[in-house]
């Protein structure tokens, strides 16, 4: 008996081993999980909790789905049934295996989408469903454009009524009614109130627009990921049945490259949050030695790790990675901020969820990390 529990207890090392194969920047300030999160140990899901070894305030709290639930609906209902993501949980794709790679994947914090996730009921189960762009991704978790070589993704969790998850959920399934009505827009540095749109000249006009489009058409929306995730984040306030008179709200202003004002936090700014909010005295040696590096420089070494067209963009954002290492290894200057900053759109990438949690702003919280263990 007791070989087999060290047997066990080491075979359980290795899974969470596997998990945990990445920096300590890339993982979670504890005083911004959610609370109450239920604790569960079963045959197909259990949860866990993993700590940093260089940082005891950074962790993750991981929940373990079997490999074989990767890309399959049963993924969808163990989350559901079990009380892991609730309706208007942020779904990030977190890529572990971008750690030590490109500078731009590092302060990205491995993320590469963004997702909405509401729970159905069907038969006497709840699911998950997600909503996202481009929207043939949208699936019980079992789009095998997005889901089939997605190992692990963190749920952060919007501070919602329960009125506006109701609004949100019936947003959703007008959405859904119609996914004609919407495209995927490839340009992540260029938000939709930058491309010169008729009407469209202010972020909070987007979120009229998309309201629109859901309710009547007449055009099609295009957006990426998290610019979708975003938008539709602005109709929590409004009902569909008191659109074009109901409530819009930004749920965050669109961030700049970086802010020097703390708690702010801004697009470069994920793995300085997570670092400031732990506390943590090597945050410095951290962000100039570990995070705005490039470790791998060839398209050889990356295969496998990061798709062409993410490396494409690590390598278009190298000289503001330089920059950025510049400005902390030189004392955060405040005549550089203006620098790093210039050129970058004031945006809300798939990183930006997590990055305000990191800061505790706009109260989103982590929840945990669903991983499909080997």
């Amino acid at each position: 008996m007791k070989r087999l529990f060290i047997l066990t207890f080491c075979l359980l090392l290795l899974e969470v081993g596997y998990a945990l194969d990445v920096p300590e920047f890339m993982m979670v300030p504890k005083s911004t999980w959610v609370a109450g999160f239920p604790e569960l140990n079963k045959d197909d899901i259990r949860t866990e909790i993993a700590i940093a070894p260089q940082d005891a305030n950074l962790g993750l709290r991981l929940v373990h789905l079997k490999k074989s639930y990767q890309a399959t609906k049963l993924a969808s209902e163990a989350l559901a049934e079990n009380g892991v993501i609730e309706s208007g949980d942020i779904l990030l794709s977190f890529r572990p295996a971008w750690a030590d790679t490109l500078a731009y994947a590092h302060v990205q914090l491995g993320i590469s989408h963004a997702a909405l996730a509401f729970v159905v009921e069907m038969d006497g189960k709840k699911y998950v469903h997600s909503l996202e762009s481009p929207m043939s991704y949208s699936s019980f978790l079992d789009s095998p454009h997005q889901y089939s070589d997605l190992e692990a993704f963190h749920i952060v969790r919007p501070t919602l009524t329960e009125v506006e998850k109701s609004n949100l959920k019936r947003w959703a399934k007008l959405t859904m009614s119609h996914p004609d009505r919407f495209a995927f827009f490839q340009d992540y540095g260029t938000p939709m109130y930058k491309r010169g749109l008729p009407g469209v000249n202010q972020p909070i006009d987007q979120i009229r627009l998309l309201a629109k489009v859901i309710k009547e058409g007449g055009t099609t929306f295009s957006c990426y990921c998290s610019e979708f995730v975003w938008t539709f984040l602005g109709l929590r306030k409004c009902s569909p049945d008191e659109f074009p008179s109901g409530n819009l709200e930004m749920f965050f202003d669109p961030l700049k490259g970086l802010y020097q004002e703390d708690p702010k936090a801004g697009l470069t700014q994920g793995p300085d949050a997570a670092l400031r909010k732990s506390g943590n005295p090597n945050r410095t040696q951290i962000l100039t030695s570990k995070v705005a590096v490039d470790f791998l420089d060839s398209p050889s070494d990356l295969q496998g790790r990061m798709s062409s067209g993410h490396q494409a963009v690590a390598r278009a954002n190298k000289p503001k990675m330089d920059l950025l290492k510049r400005y902390y290894g030189s004392g955060e200057p405040a005549n550089m901020v203006s620098e790093i900053n210039q050129g970058i759109i004031e945006n809300f990438s798939p990183t930006a969820f997590l990055i305000r949690s990191h800061a505790g702003l706009n109260g989103l919280r982590y929840a945990g990390t669903v991983v499909f263990d080997k």
